[in-house]
């Protein structure tokens, strides 16, 4: 399926492909398309890979239609994935494209939407004049706060951090929850024996308590400048993701303060701060 991840600025629009793509997919992916196109003319767009498998036999056809047909519509198209196969894939598509079309691995995301955001301005020639030393990174006020959270006792603390530092700056406060999917489950067992609506229903089961979950905290904060969302992915991945598509300038997380630097180094949270480009606050439990 195809999930659009919210987007803040200009012509730039994110999706992630997850699972295996089928004709029903892009039939409903290829109207919103237009749309966005008809309203912003040319667009730039992010296809982050989530758990891909491929695609259906006609989801392939249409996968090669819609490039072709919208080509000259796309200024740039960034594949962000995690295996080599997905480059290859990348590759070939470019091949057959006018788009300018390129593959980031997943630990590249930031370069990827940097990447694209340099499409929409001029490029200039490289100039050989002596550059003085960059001036120090001003302090800014944080304007955009996001609270990863996993409604654990330490996500409420990381939430109760990003609400108080988000009012002092009068920020607005993004709150995000990610749900993994079950669909494509790593079983030692016969892929036959298993339903795959079983699957489905549970991963939408989850992501219903998931939305309702969230939406009952942001009701609750009685905040004035908020937004919330539930989306698909990796804990790490989706968190970094997001926190660029809505140039968020801080991100707050919990981690399990019990088990050292050595733990939080292996975290989702230990991800966020090596991942991130911007600044990063992790909560964490006392011990004992």
């Amino acid at each position: 399926m195809f999930q659009f991840i919210p987007v803040t600025e200009g012509n730039i629009f994110a999706i992630k492909a997850i699972g295996k793509l089928t004709d029903e997919d892009y039939q409903e992916l290829l109207p919103q398309l237009t749309t966005l196109i008809d309203k912003f003319g040319p667009i730039s767009l992010l296809v982050e890979l989530e758990d891909f498998c491929g695609w259906e036999a006609k989801a392939a056809w249409d996968d090669f239609a819609l490039g072709k047909e919208h080509e000259k519509d796309f200024v740039r198209v960034a594949i962000v994935g995690k295996k080599s196969w997905h480059k290859w894939m990348t590759m070939i598509g470019s091949a057959f494209s006018e788009t300018k079309i390129r593959f980031f691995y997943s630990d590249d995301l930031q370069e990827a939407w940097n990447w694209l955001r340099a499409g929409g301005k001029k490029e200039e020639k490289p100039s050989t004049e002596v550059l003085d030393e960059p001036a120090p990174r001003e302090l800014m006020p944080y304007e955009r706060v996001l609270a990863a959270l996993d409604f654990s006792s330490h996500s409420d603390l990381a939430l109760a951090r990003a609400v108080e530092i988000a009012r002092h700056y009068n920020a607005k406060l993004l709150l995000l929850h990610v749900v993994e999917s079950i669909f494509y489950p790593n079983l030692d067992v016969d892929p036959l024996m298993l339903n795959p609506v079983d699957f489905m229903e549970m991963d939408q089961a989850a992501h219903d308590y998931a939305a309702a979950r969230i939406k009952k905290l942001a009701d609750n904060l009685d905040y004035p400048d908020i937004q919330h969302e539930v989306l698909w992915g990796t804990p790490k991945s989706t968190v970094l993701s997001y926190a660029e598509a809505q140039n968020a300038d801080l991100i707050v997380a919990g981690s399990h303060g019990k088990h050292g630097i050595a733990r939080l180094l292996g975290s989702t949270a230990g991800g966020i701060v090596h991942g991130a480009g911007c600044d990063v606050i992790v909560v964490k439990l006392a011990e004992g």
